[in-house]
């Protein structure tokens, strides 16, 4: 008897035909296997068992695009949180269960890959001696349940869903940053009436985005996902979308996106152009390279450029990274615990290790760094290995992730991993790069996680082709050891 999907999905841990496909195939049902088996096409049954879980993706990465501008919108002071935000997320977690119920397994209900749950646990376990333990439980589970909810829909609605709707998501996004800046410029553009406005900022885009910083992220990952594994795309959308998402980003003058959107393009060009066995070395040098350049160029850039440590001009990072690593330096091990560092009710260490501009700051322009003052050098080691080493090295050492996809996982994978380098977006609870970040890592584990198995659009024919030769081999006789 021939194996159906749902048995299938119940031996692997993943649904059998989890819709991630939904926008290659149209309805027209899977393509032809070269051994001339066809895989059952999309059934209605399937589009609207997986209309909950598109909604449940879109209304998560709508909030969390929406979140910078929300919270100036209510101030967001002292770490209380928006009560907006705080339903919303409650309101996406519970139609997540929901969506993915029909799926879900115990082992892909976890969702997680176990250097993220050792990361997680660190960070909770971080509450025993967070300095102000309310805004550290708020803020831990915020991320929580942020990474939770990526990780369980990549794992319960596969890859190609969730990469369709990010994409499509993110030059929204530009598109309506656009609109904002020509209609609303005091929203959409960094201007002088601001207080403390510094003066590099002044006229640089940011849209509905909050801080250009965010704005060119997000163009910059745009730009990204339709560089790579795009080409159901029409060539010309994906033009279009390129030079738009391309030119805000210029607008924004945000260099830290410009200058990781081409490194990593160059590694996704690198996993899709170049042999296996090269790109196993090829993208870790370029990564450890160029974040180390760009790590000392961001650093010690006062060499060249003479305001360097003007707060008008600059953002001082060389300031800030000496107050927080002299911190770091009296509490190595533990930190101050997660979310117990910037922005919180009790006193902020900060106002203790820096002086002047640094003290009214709420962030350390560093995701590493930022994370190391909070929960430790065993935290963060942790953190780097769950989201950069582990996912990283899978992909590269995996023989069967097409080139495409991984071509598109190890760029956004290498951006978010420098990124971090000179702004904060690592755990970062819904922050937007934050949270692309936790979709990257999802991506890698989703499509590595077991070798063996193979697209969710081809798994009926696999079934067919499995039960096959199952009956051959009960009529095969005995065969000697060795054959």
């Amino acid at each position: 008897m021939v194996s159906s999907p749902d048995s299938a999905k119940r031996r692997s841990g993943r649904p059998a035909y989890s819709g991630s496909d939904w926008l290659i195939e149209r309805g027209k049902g899977v393509a032809r296997r070269s051994s001339g088996s066809i895989a059952s096409p999309v059934s209605q049954g399937d589009g609207d068992r997986l209309m909950p879980l598109r909604i449940a993706i879109l209304a998560l990465i709508s909030l969390v695009m929406l979140g910078p501008l929300m919270t100036n919108v209510e101030g967001g002071e002292a770490g209380e949180g928006s009560v907006v935000r705080q339903i919303g997320y409650l309101a996406i977690l519970a139609l997540t269960v929901y969506a993915i119920r029909p799926t879900a397994t115990p082992r892909s209900l976890l969702a997680f890959s176990w250097p993220m749950l050792l990361a997680l646990a660190w960070c909770w376990i971080s509450l025993s001696w967070a300095i102000d333990p309310g805004t550290a439980f708020r803020r831990v589970l915020l991320t929580t349940l942020v990474a939770w909810m990526v990780f369980a829909v990549v794992r319960n609605g596969g890859y190609q869903l969730n990469v369709e709707i990010l994409r499509y998501s993110l030059l929204a996004s530009v598109l309506i940053s656009y609109v904002v800046v020509v209609l609303d410029p005091m929203v959409g553009m960094h201007l002088m009436s601001e207080d403390g406005m510094a003066t590099a900022l002044i006229g640089n885009w940011r849209g509905f985005l909050g801080h250009k910083n965010f704005a060119g992220a997000v163009c910059a990952l745009c730009i990204i996902m339709f560089l790579f594994d795009a080409k159901r795309i029409p060539p010309t959308i994906r033009i279009v979308a390129i030079l738009v998402a391309g030119y805000f980003l210029f607008k924004s003058q945000s260099k830290t996106s410009a200058g990781m959107v081409v490194l990593a393009s160059l590694g996704g060009m690198i996993f899709e152009l170049v042999s296996i066995r090269l790109r196993r070395y090829l993208i870790p040098i370029l990564m450890v390279v160029g974040s180390a350049v760009w790590f000392l160029t961001s650093a010690y850039a006062g060499m060249v450029q003479s305001n360097f440590l003007e707060p008008k001009a600059f953002t001082g990072r060389g300031q800030i990274w000496a107050a927080l690593l002299k911190y770091s330096g009296d509490h190595p091990l533990l930190g101050a615990g997660f979310g117990s560092f910037w922005n919180i009710e009790s006193g902020s260490p900060i106002f203790e290790y820096g002086q002047g501009y640094v003290t009214k700051i709420t962030v350390g322009h560093s995701g590493y760094i930022d994370q190391l003052v909070t929960v430790g050098i065993p935290g963060v080691l942790l953190m780097v290995f769950a989201m950069a080493v582990w996912p990283l090295a899978k992909l590269l050492a995996s023989e069967e992730v097409a080139r495409g996809r991984g071509a598109l996982i190890s760029a956004m994978l290498m951006f978010c991993i420098g990124h971090n380098i000179t702004e904060s977006g690592l755990f970062e609870r819904d922050g937007i790069v934050s949270t692309i970040f936790f979709f990257a890592v999802a991506f890698a584990h989703y499509c590595t996680m077991d070798e063996k198995r193979v697209d969710p659009s081809k798994q009926a024919g696999d079934d067919v082709m499995r039960e096959l030769r199952k009956r051959k081999r009960k009529h095969r006789p005995v065969l000697m050891a060795g054959e």
